[in-house]
């Protein structure tokens, strides 16, 4: 009875506080809107408003919003004051009890009126505003995204978020295709300054390195201006990390994933070790620091002991997926000194996953003949990886009035042990096979970089710099690679060992950089102004590479070669010995290699504006390129030594003109330059499992041309909207492709230049609010982008013209973004598709019947969906689906075939596997 009595006292309690918080609010006012910067319609986050002689008072939000509620009614005087701009004094505002009171606010910028007076402020670009803001006044044509959407996804690095980015591509989770161009025809910049390619094989940044939390801004670069390398076409990128706090903050992040047939499902990994979990795996597998230079020249019984050294761990470890496990803790503060203002943005963050790929298809074909498509190789794989990343920020600003100086690092650690097994006939041997490989990688990336800006006059002319380190190393130790054949000519029909090879490979790339730019304003008249640019651009690029390859010298008896998927029982310590197993070396001369290039550049440009109407950048950038390579051919016997010198002249024009204030068109032209990569011209020859093909350079290899024509025309309604429609075409004069051709009993990839091509397309990209539909909160983007190419091959050439290697035909980015910052609720869903692509170019025989075609990526449509929920000041919590769809990705061949005057195409399927459907749940805390 008791309990009952004081449930109803708490119930009536609780309605008399409820009906009374009630009549408050029915008693009293509010005041809520914007603030905006008033030329250029950007928010101004942490201006104050403040009714005079009262207790009420705020400052605004990320996008400039503001609220007062439960103000007393009466008339007020309300002042609103932000750094370096007028205050703006709104006398007679009358609250009322029970009424909203609408009060946008523009603010003018008081620079011209603040002489002798110090003012500090730091603009931020992390804003969707902000952002929009420097695509519009930008004189190059360029597209980009802030923090600010990136935050309102479910994109967890930065490969992720560039696929929001009008006409970009992202092809295995990390490198970049622009425009319909593969990722060797674009260029990567890291906070101002130049970024290593993070593969072995190929010209990459790897942007899955990059949680998408540390990231300021990304911009990308459509066409050429002289103050921007010249060794891009299709675009270049621009990475900011963050480095301007809001305010002092502590942040803790935890999510996890769950991944459709990967979390508790079953994975296989070959046993590893305690490093592993941190990504620095790649110590405990490596060659010992006493390895002879070569197995043949030692004793038998010497090569005997080393095997046992190396042999390493062979037990194969079968257990359950966890969900992934992410953390991330960042830390910001502002110092306040004397005459300057000091701020440090420090992060650490961590995740670990599982990958499992079961029952992929993975086919190649011979010609076609007798009405059917013939295999070359049909099998089934199962792939397990297990992925790890360690990374960390730490980025210190300070600036004054006149001067900021940028202190950026960056650091990430990724490892990766993966497994996959093989099964299926081999139809060049006929012979039931299996394949087993295993092995860790661990790529490390370093990025620091040093930069300064100097007002040195006064809207008159200033100076920046930026000197620049990166490292990225690549470290691939005990490779494993074991091929089985199933023996049926005996009794027991099972597979045996038939060769087993260990592969070591390591890669160290250094980078400097450093760059000055002065910039002189010259005030005309009132209708006429310029801008004089120049400055100079220093780069080194240093490579050395080593790999070593050794082969089980399976020998004697009193052992067995018959396996199911476990060697361990094989490769057993016991069974290491003179007259059984042992390693011979494989490794040639050719397997190593030490490269450098230096790049030097100096431009001069010139801004011409006419009023406000007529926009014009020209300007012409000298680069001098020295490639150095020193190696061998593949024969291990010939040396190899290149040294290649020469200087390029690069002319630029971009023309912008205002037809009014909402409204403008561009016109832009400029010459670019694609170079072969080390990689693509040294000789080693390395076996890719993946592909079951060796891929090799060419020291043949030239450089490529490219002329660069833009149009475009760019609409911006309201504050944060756009809408833009562009057309552009570009002309190749040497292209490089990556082709394969047959060897053996199997193909071999390699590099070559095409005669020309051209590349052209149309780009459309909106963002709108949907206020019209009485959906304030709802914005709606859209993205895409036709395009095409054609590679040509001179007269009398065995190939065929074809579109060109990884160009996308089409591809669209649309979404629906949802936020309402007064109820803390905020949502997105998101559509990703790109049209069907050359993946691996094919083999063209004399009769068209005969070819291997190409091999295509197949369109593959993903939808994602987010939702997150603001729990007072301090809390967010997160989830999401990625991939929702979960639709195959597929590969193909289209192969045309004439019989007796008739052609028909005849579908060959390459390879096909489901990603899984990624679940996400998180939390952050903030205070």
């Amino acid at each position: 009875m008791k309990k009952e009595l004081k449930r109803i006292i708490h119930c009536i309690l609780y309605i008399l506080i409820s009906y009374s918080s009630i009549a408050v609010n029915i008693e009293r006012g509010s005041v809520n809107g914007v603030i905006t910067d008033k030329k250029t319609k950007e928010p101004l986050m942490g201006a104050t408003v403040q009714l005079d002689n009262s207790p009420y008072g705020t400052a605004a939000n990320l996008n400039g919003e503001y609220s007062i509620d439960n103000i007393k009614p009466g008339i007020y005087t309300i002042t609103v004051r932000y750094i370096s701009y007028k205050t703006v004094t709104l006398n007679n505002i009358k609250v009322e009890k029970g009424k909203k009171i609408l009060l946008d606010i523009e603010m003018e910028d008081a620079s011209l009126d603040l002489q002798g007076v110090v003012v500090m402020a730091q603009r931020r670009l992390n804003t969707d505003l902000s952002v929009l803001n420097t695509v519009k006044n930008s004189l190059p044509v360029m597209s980009g995204i802030s923090h600010q959407q990136i935050s309102k996804t479910q994109d967890s690095d930065a490969s992720e978020v560039l696929r929001r980015i009008p006409g970009i591509t992202i092809v295995d989770d990390r490198f970049v295709i622009i425009r319909g161009l593969a990722q060797r025809y674009n260029n990567v910049w890291l906070n101002n300054a130049t970024t290593p390619s993070s593969e072995a094989d190929s010209r990459a940044f790897s942007f899955d390195v990059l949680p998408s939390s540390l990231i300021d801004n990304m911009m990308v670069y459509k066409s050429m201006s002289a103050e921007l390398p010249a060794d891009f076409t299709g675009g270049f990128v621009s990475i900011l990390t963050q480095n301007t706090p809001v305010d002092n903050q502590v942040s803790f992040q935890y999510g996890t994933s769950f991944i459709t047939g990967t979390t508790f499902s079953n994975i296989r990994l070959l046993d590893g070790y305690k490093c592993d979990y941190i990504g620095f795996g790649a110590g405990k597998r490596s060659l010992p620091t006493n390895t002879p230079s070569d197995l043949r020249v030692v004793p038998i019984q010497d090569a005997v002991d080393f095997t046992k050294r190396i042999n390493g761990k062979w037990g194969i470890n079968s257990f359950t997926a966890i969900p992934d496990q992410k953390l991330s803790f960042s830390l910001q503060h502002k110092f306040e000194l004397e005459n300057w203002k000091l701020s440090n943005i420090s992060a650490v963050n961590y995740s670990t996953g599982y990958n499992a790929y079961n029952n992929m298809q993975n086919n190649r074909y011979q010609s076609y003949r007798d009405g059917a498509s013939q295999y070359d190789n049909k099998y089934i794989d199962d792939v397990y990886k297990n992925t790890t990343k360690l990374g960390a920020l730490f980025n210190w600003l300070l600036f004054s009035d006149k001067n900021k100086f940028e202190f950026r690092n960056f650091f990430n650690q990724r490892g990766t042990t993966a497994l996959t097994q093989r099964e299926g006939h081999d139809y060049y041997s006929d012979i039931a096979v299996r394949y087993w490989e295993s092995f860790y990688t661990a790529r490390t990336t370093y990025s620091s970089q040093l930069s300064g800006e100097h007002k040195l006059k006064e809207n008159t002319n200033k100076m920046a710099w930026v000197i620049g380190y990166a490292y990225t190393g690549y470290n691939e130790p005990d490779r494993r690679v074991i091929n089985s054949k199933l023996n049926e000519n005996r009794e027991i029909n099972r597979y045996y060992v038939d060769d087993a090879k260990k592969y070591y490979q390591k890669l160290h790339d250094n980078s400097f950089s450093l760059s000055a730019n002065y910039e002189h304003r010259f005030n005309t008249s009132e209708y006429f102004s310029s801008v004089l640019k120049t400055g100079i651009y220093g780069e080194y690029k240093g490579r050395k590479f080593n790999a070593r390859q050794f082969q089980y010298n399976l020998l004697g008896d009193g052992y067995s070669r018959y396996t199911d998927w476990d060697y361990s029982n094989l490769f057993d310590e016991n069974n290491i010995g003179k007259d059984r197993i042992y390693l011979i070396d494989k490794t040639e001369k050719c397997d190593s290699y030490t490269s450098d290039n230096l790049l030097g550049a100096a431009y001069v440009s010139a801004d011409f504006n006419y009023s406000d109407k007529l926009n014009t950048n020209i300007g012409i950038r000298a680069e001098y390129y020295n490639l150095k390579i020193d190696g061998y051919s593949t024969d291990g016997l010939t040396p190899v030594n290149i040294d290649q010198k020469n200087i390029d002249i690069f002319p630029s024009v971009n023309i912008a003109y205002h037809l009014t204030d909402k409204n403008l068109f561009r016109v832009a032209y400029g010459r670019s330059v694609n170079r072969p990569e080390f990689r693509e011209i040294v000789p080693y020859v390395y076996y890719n499992f993946d592909v079951f093909a060796n891929i090799s350079g060419n020291i043949d290899l030239k450089k490529a041309y490219i002329n660069n024509y833009d149009l475009r025309y760019e609409f911006y309604p309201t504050a944060g909207e756009t809408v833009s429609f562009g057309l552009f075409y570009k002309d190749f004069k040497n292209p490089i492709e990556q082709t394969y051709h047959e060897a053996g009993s199997g193909v071999q990839y390699t590099y070559h230049n095409a005669d020309r091509a051209v590349c052209y397309g149309i780009e459309l990209d909106v963002k709108k609010n949907l206020s019209f539909l009485g959906m304030k909160d709802f914005n709606f983007i859209f993205n895409g982008a036709y395009i095409y190419s054609r590679i040509y091959f001179p007269k009398g050439a065995f190939e065929r013209n074809r579109p060109m290697q990884g160009q996308s035909p089409y591809l669209i980015n649309t979404g629906m973004f949802y936020q309402n910052d007064k109820a803390g609720w905020s949502a997105s869903i998101l559509y990703n598709v790109i049209g069907k692509r050359i993946e691996t170019v094919g083999i063209p025989k004399q009769n068209p019947n005969d070819d291997i075609p190409d091999v295509y990526e197949m369109p593959r449509n993903m939808l994602d969906f987010s939702i997150s929920k603001k729990i007072g000041k301090y809390v967010e919590i997160k989830g999401g689906i990625v991939d929702l769809l979960n639709t195959k990705i597929v590969y193909k061949q289209f192969l045309k075939i004439t019989e007796e005057e008739s052609t028909h195409t005849v579908e060959q399927l390459v390879k096909s596997y489901r990603p899984g459907m990624q679940i996400n749940l998180g939390v952050s805390v903030k205070f």
